[in-house]
Formats: C-alpha cells, structure tokens, sequence
C-alpha cells in the first residue's frame, strides 16, 4: 500500500482522472426483475433470504436487502443464473456532473480550490442576486471583464460614472463575479451574480464616512442583496453605523474587511452589529500575519500570503485576478482583507441564490459550515473557521427546501455576526460540528488508484482533484472508498471532503498519489 503523502508538484502535463464505473455502488442490496411471475418471484427471493426494500411497478423491478455477509457480486452472479430471473444487477451510483471551467489561468486560482467553488457551482452561480461593491468603483472594457454590471453611482465625486481609476474595486468586483467559463483569463466565485458598483473611494484609495453611508443607503434602496466593503477605519462613525443598521434593517448581508494593521482589533465597519467581519488566509487557510483579529471577527477566506508559494505553483500565494495597475489591463496577484472580503460576499449571493434571505440566516450558514482552523471551536483568530462555499450552498439548499432548520431566527434582532464572538442567531441546539476525517489512505495498481478513509458520523465522500474538478458520492456512510483511472507517471494532488446531513463539511489538506 502506498500511504498518500503531503502536497506534491503536480504533473500539468496529465489527464483527468476518470472516476471508475465499476466501483461505486450501494452495498448490501440489489436490483431484480423477475420473469413475470410473481410466485417465482416469492420464491426466488424466500430461497436466497431476500427482503424487499422498494418496488418500481411499471418496470417490474424491485430494489431487495441482501443477507448480511453476502458480498452483492455473488448474489448477483446466482441470480443471474436462475431462469426465474429476467436480470440482476448491483445499484449503481450515478453523480452529478461537478462544474469545471475554461478560464486558462483558473488552476492558479488555488483560493477557488480551497472554497470548492466548482462543487458549489453545481448548486448554481448566484443568479439573479444583486451584490453592491462599495469600493474605489469599477473599470470595465478589459479582456475578460465582470459578467453582469448594473448601472451605479460615484458618491465620491457625486456623478453617474462610478468609474476605478485605482484598480483595487475592479479586482473585488471580480472576485466575486468575473466571466467565468468563457475561455478568458480567470473566474469568480458567485459569476451569475449582479455587479452594482459605487464609489465611494477616490482612486487614491481613501474615503470618508459620508459617502460609504451614502453608498450603504444607495445600495439598498436599489435592490442590493449583498454589500461588499473592502474597505475599514479604525475610529467608530455614528452615521456609517446608522447606515449598517438601516441596509441590515432591509434585509441586506452586509461584508465588511476586518483590515490589515496586524492588530488585535477589527477595523470598523466589520466590527458594527449587522456586519459579517472578514479575515485572510493563504493557501489552505493559513491565517495571514497581516489579517487583524479580536473579538467580532466571524469567518475567515481566502485573501493571501505573497511571502509564501505554498501550493508550488511557481507564483507567489496571492489572490489572481484581472484589474488595472498604472492604467493597464493586467492579471496580478493581490493580498489583504480587501481580497477575502469578496469571497465571503460572493459565498452569500449563492447562498441567497438557493433562497435563503435573511441576512442573520446567510451568516448563520455561513459561519456553520466554515471549516474550523485554530483553537476549537470560535476563536479570535479565524472567527468560526475557513470559507467552505460549497458546503454552506449545499446546507442553504437544504433549508429553503425545508428539509433542516438554519439555526437562526428569521429577522432576528440584529445582533451581527459581528462583535459577540457567538453566532448571529444560532440555536443552541443546532448541528454545527463537522464530521472527523481519519484513516486515510491510498494505493495504485496499474494505472487504477484507490482512495479511502472513514468519518466519525454518516456523511459523504467527495475527492477534489487540483486541477480536474471534483468527484464521488452523496451515499451518507462512515466508510469511504473511491476508485479513478488516471495517466501513467501523473502525480495527482487533490483535497477529501465529507459533508454530514447537517450541511457540516471537513477538508482535508492536500495530498498526492502517483500512478
């Protein structure tokens, strides 16, 4: 047995895996049609101690337990000899086809990777949800561009034309919702999203208290669902508070940056109740040294560490994405809270997207289906854990669907994600701890590899290749077994992943196998 090892190059020259057919079906039943007699039927399954489970009536095929100990191959191998037996086969698993993307620069977005944002994609692209970023605006007509801009406002000179001459609001706004899959450059996290973006920065980068208030109030009343602010102060403001209070009293999520002065306190407006407060991370959700941290600080994502090449991709682990720098349309790598904000931003429109609304909700799900990182549990380091977009879209589909509670009230008071430490309306009894992953391992034969591991509660068994996109199963189980046919001489790095019926979701750091 070869044990999987720690993150390795990996081998750009590859081909995708194929997951094997073969292998992933339903253990501990089978699929029968009988021959159009029922007391054969009765007695084929009286004599190989057959229970029926379900029936499909207009196909005459019963889905039927096998007795504990039979291995399913070898009771389908008898039936399958018994003349009384039209055919008998294992169930099958089938998947859903996980979303990959064009953009040719995508495989250095590794914070895209690290949110599983193509598994989140399968849920959907934040459509029709609209997400103001408050920021120095936003420059349009470069060669890949925002997929859905909205017409905005320039507060800061109090014109029509919201337009970045600095660059830093054009890269946030890309972030969160860049052309994705249209063979161009790179993506974002929530594409489908709509851009409205305001100014309220000047393209020196600075601003003031009354037109980002100005901005929030705007924003609000012109349909904004989400409101992206990469941008803080570290004195308190009673008119941009009253602002919060009036776009959170709307029914707006608002994210703001907890800033990026290596301090122990989170700049403002992250620190205001109503506000999702948003730390960095680098590769694999690392805490960046600059993120500030402190009481109020709720979730952190991925917002970079240009000191660090830590996934070996020969680039420096900054967040990738089109802007301008010195007025020309480039593709560079940035860090700061200004970065991990949009993330976070993005995660809530395609939240929102699934039908969640209420802003206390959005954070609630949000901050529960985070991956933990540091002390256990809520800490001042990483509030409730790293940005999961995929497991928090999934746990969204599940509560608009009625099938489990968010664990938050519905217009609660307005007490925030924000500067208690405890989550905006969490019920004290709601699942929030995510499964435990163990006993990993892995090996290959010929050009087949196999990967399995067990989880300390019923969950799912998905693999997310670095550069192929995810694969596995929605089965709910304690043990965990995938197998893929890959190249020869490829080494294949990729992330676990297991999700738990209450949306709670477990990573994995990344390894690698070689065939």
């Amino acid at each position: 047995m070869l044990t999987l090892l720690l993150l390795a190059a990996c081998d750009t020259a590859a081909t995708a895996p194929t997951f094997d057919g073969d292998v992933p079906f339903l253990e501990g039943e089978v699929l029968v049609q009988g021959n159009g007699d029922d007391v054969d039927q009765m007695n084929v399954e009286d004599e190989n101690g057959l229970q029926e489970s379900d029936y499909i009536a207009p196909i005459n095929v019963k889905r039927l337990r096998i007795p504990e100990g039979k291995s399913v191959q070898s009771v389908v191998d008898k039936l399958a000899a018994d003349g009384r037996v039209a055919f008998a086969e294992p169930n099958i698993l089938a998947f859903t086809t996980s979303t990959t993307m064009n953009d040719p620069y995508i495989g250095y977005q590794w914070n895209l990777t690290d949110v599983q944002a193509s598994s989140a994609w399968d849920y959907g692209t934040g459509s029709g949800v609209i997400v103001a970023v408050l920021d120095t605006g936003l420059k349009t007509g470069g060669p890949d561009g925002v997929a859905n801009v909205l017409s905005g406002y320039d507060f800061y000179n109090n014109d029509s034309n919201p337009s970045d001459g600095n660059g830093h609001g054009t890269f946030c706004a890309g972030t969160i919702a860049q052309k994705t899959n249209n063979g161009v450059g790179v993506a974002g996290l929530a594409p489908g999203a709509s851009i409205l973006p305001v100014k309220v920065m000047g393209d020196d980068g600075s601003g003031d208290m009354a037109s980002i208030a100005s901005g929030i109030t705007w924003a609000t009343d012109n349909g904004a669902k989400v409101i992206s602010m990469s941008l803080g102060s570290s004195s308190s403001s009673s008119t941009l508070s009253s602002a919060v209070s009036y776009a959170y009293g709307k029914g707006v999520t608002i994210v703001a940056a907890s800033g990026n002065e290596y301090a122990s306190s989170i700049s403002y407006p992250a620190a205001y109740n109503g506000v999702i407060s948003v730390g960095a991370a680098g590769y694999g959700g690392t805490h960046s040294a600059y993120s500030n941290t402190g009481t109020g600080l709720d979730i952190t994502a991925p917002g970079g560490d240009l000191s660090k090449d830590a996934n070996g991709d020969g680039y420096a682990d900054g967040i990738l994405q089109e802007t301008t720098e010195s007025g020309a349309w480039t593709y560079t790598f940035w860090e700061g809270t200004s970065m991990a904000t949009p993330h976070v931003a993005a995660a809530a429109a395609l939240v929102i997207g699934q039908g969640v609304t209420n802003p206390d909700d959005v954070a609630s799900i949000l901050e529960s289906t985070a991956t933990d990182k540091g002390s256990s549990g809520y800490d001042t380091t990483y509030g409730y854990g790293y940005l999961n977009a995929y497991a928090a879209v999934a746990k969204a589909k599940s509560v608009a669907s009625g099938s489990s509670s968010s664990g938050s009230s519905s217009g609660s008071s307005g007490s925030s994600s924000g500067s208690s430490g405890s989550s905006s309306g969490s019920s004290s009894t709601a699942d929030t701890t995510a499964p435990t992953l163990s006993a990993v391992s892995g090996y290959t034969r010929s050009t087949k590899f196999y990967v399995k591991w067990t989880t300390n509660e019923s969950a799912t068994s998905y693999i997310n290749f670095q550069d192929y996109g995810t694969y596995g199963n929605s089965t709910m189980t304690t043990s965990h077994s995938l197998s893929f046919t890959g190249s020869r001489g490829t080494t294949y790095v990729f992330t676990l992943t297991s999700t738990d019926a209450a949306g709670n979701a477990t990573t994995t750091t990344a390894y690698s196998i070689s065939v």
